[in-house]
């Protein structure tokens, strides 16, 4: 366990060691970002003062005057040479003039510091590129300000500046802006850091190794009682709980944290192990001399049960036989009862039907009487109506007469009709009138004619359905004479059957009584059989449950053994288990 407690004290203190490599590296991008910060900070501060120095210095009434007319006249060249001396005498690279640039636009220049032949000098109007709003907002509320450090392939490394440009009003004028070579900065900085680095970064690996080995001699204590811990653990899985036990009796607890605690509970629960094995393995030799005990018992309970079962078994069966002996006997009796309720209904059907048929019987007599007087009625009225359909035919003749008058008439008419036509003809115009007279009788003439025919025809008509009608009546006469007769005879017949009829109903009624009183003495009996089998159902219906409760009680009794069997197994298996510690 030396060597795990010491690969643990390592790594911890390894990690420790890096976390400190990473801090230091952290903090020496801080020193140097701060440092170039200071740098840029401190050369931006005195670009601003130079160029507030030269905002004292020029000439602000040339300039207001120069500044309504941005041109190159006399004012120009004298702010020009003006400038280029504050440039030369300040050591900067570039100063110039430009006007107050609106928010978002760039400042124009007005006024560029150069010698009056260089060509390369800002012209005014010309605009100052980087030069806007927010680059010279600082300097607009009085501050002053300056851009991060620009590199150009052309003009190099620098920085510029601005300062407010004010008259004697104190109203901001203009934005004095000066660039100032930053060539030297990186210069400066790695020398500010060669200075402050090293010293920091020794002060700071000091104490880091010092914390290190300080934390690494704590950890290194503090891990120690795991290696003596790592030995009882082995003896605790070898089963040697008394060997564990007085390994971590020998474990210091002077320190109060989290591995004290643990070797503490380690300690106490091996202890307690202990005790509950010492206890089980008492307990599972009292498990065997009971297991034992109730295997002996279970021997006389599986005999008695099984006598029992078959005693059971033995009456479940005879309780069958009675059941259904009980139960052909009650069948048997349901059906004679069901036929002598259906004799008894037919009986009873067989009265209500007779007396029916009395009554049918008699109303049939009565009413045979009644047919026959009106078949006589009927025969009456057809001689009657045959009287009167010959008295017809002959009227019928009659009327034929009449029509072969009114047929000779008109023919006659007609011809005279004609004759006065062809004497109208031959008295020309006189004549006319009579001869439309004419031909008018004529027409009427042809007219009664014609309808005297039809009159004709429809007689004739009527005198062959007359001679159908006596035929028919004739017959119907001799049918309904016969009828008569017949109905007269049935009369005779239904008054023999009423008395058969009126006899069988008295003997019907006598059967129907007898039936009746059979019927009720059967259901009596049914009922009686019925109790009796219920009785024999129930008791075999108990002795099911019986024999029921029997096997169940012998499939307990063999689980119990089962039971009892693992129990067994268990118990030795566990004092097996338990020799296996050395308590």
């Amino acid at each position: 366990m030396k060597q795990h407690s010491s690969k643990l004290g390592n790594k911890i203190t390894l990690y420790f060691v890096i976390g400190i490599i990473v801090l230091v590296a952290l903090f020496i991008s801080v020193l140097i970002y701060n440092t170039n910060n200071t740098v840029k900070d401190t050369l931006g501060q005195n670009g601003i003062n130079i160029a507030q120095n030269i905002a004292t210095l020029v000439d602000t009434t040339a300039y207001e005057e120069f500044k309504k007319n941005p041109e190159q006249n006399e004012k120009y060249w004298e702010l020009r040479e003006e400038l280029n001396d504050l440039l030369i005498q300040n050591g900067i690279l570039y100063a110039y003039i430009t006007d107050i640039p609106k928010e978002g636009e760039t400042a124009t220049i007005l006024v560029d510091a150069a010698e009056k032949d260089d060509d390369s000098a800002y012209l005014p109007g010309d605009i100052s590129e980087g030069t806007d709003y927010k680059a010279v907002e600082g300097a607009l509320n009085g501050t002053g300000s300056y851009t991060d450090i620009v590199e150009d392939e052309v003009y190099g490394e620098y920085l510029s500046s601005y300062a407010p440009l004010k008259n004697e009003a104190g109203e901001t004028i203009g934005i004095v802006a000066v660039d100032i070579s930053a060539a030297d900065v990186q210069v400066i900085q790695q020398k500010s850091l060669k200075e402050s680095v090293p010293f920091s970064l020794i002060m700071v690996i000091l104490l880091g190794a010092i914390i290190s080995f300080i934390l690494f001699r704590y950890i290194r204590n503090a891990l120690k009682p795991l290696t003596k811990m790592q030995d009882a653990s082995s003896r605790f899985a070898n089963g040697d709980l008394q060997g564990a036990e007085e390994i971590l009796k020998t474990v210091s607890l002077k320190q109060n944290n989290e591995i004290s605690d643990f070797a503490k509970s380690f300690r106490k629960s091996i202890g307690q192990l202990s005790s509950i094995l010492t206890n089980m393995n008492g307990t599972a030799g009292s498990l065997l001399k009971v297991s034992d005990e109730l295997e002996e018992v279970m021997k006389s309970v599986r005999t008695s049960n099984d006598e029992i079962s078959e005693s059971i078994y033995k009456i479940a069966s005879g309780s069958e036989v009675q059941k259904t002996n009980n139960d052909e006997a009650l069948t048997a009796m349901e059906e004679m009862t069901i036929g002598i309720q259906r004799i008894a209904d037919s009986s009873t059907l067989v009265a209500t039907s007779s007396s029916d048929m009395t009554e049918l019987v008699t109303t049939s007599a009565t009413n045979s009487k009644s047919v026959v007087q009106q078949i006589k009625n009927v025969e009456a009225s057809v001689l009657a109506t045959e009287k009167h359909v010959k008295d017809l035919g002959a009227k019928y003749h009659s009327i034929e007469e009449m029509v072969s008058v009114i047929t000779g008439i008109a023919d006659q008419t007609n011809l005279l009709a004609l004759n006065a036509a062809i004497e109208a003809a031959r008295a020309g115009e006189a004549g006319k009138g009579f001869a439309i007279v004419a031909d008018e009788v004529r027409k009427l003439a042809e007219m009664s004619r014609n309808s005297a025919e039809e009159i004709r025809n429809h007689i004739q008509g009527f005198q062959t359905v007359t001679v159908q009608a006596l035929e028919e009546m004739a017959k119907s006469a001799e049918d309904v004479q016969n009828g008569s007769l017949a109905v007269e005879e049935i009369g005779n017949d239904l008054n023999k059957v009423l008395k058969s009829v009126l006899h069988v109903n008295e003997e019907v009624q006598d059967v129907s009584a007898v039936t009746e009183q059979m019927s009720a003495s059967s259901e009596e009996v049914l009922a009686s059989m019925e109790q009796v089998a219920a009785i024999v159902n129930v008791a075999v219906e108990q002795t099911k449950t019986v024999a029921i409760s029997a096997d169940y009680q012998v499939s307990t009794v063999e689980n119990l053994d089962k039971t009892i069997q693992t129990l067994q197994q268990s118990a030795e298996e566990l004092q097996k288990a338990i020799s296996q510690f050395k308590l």
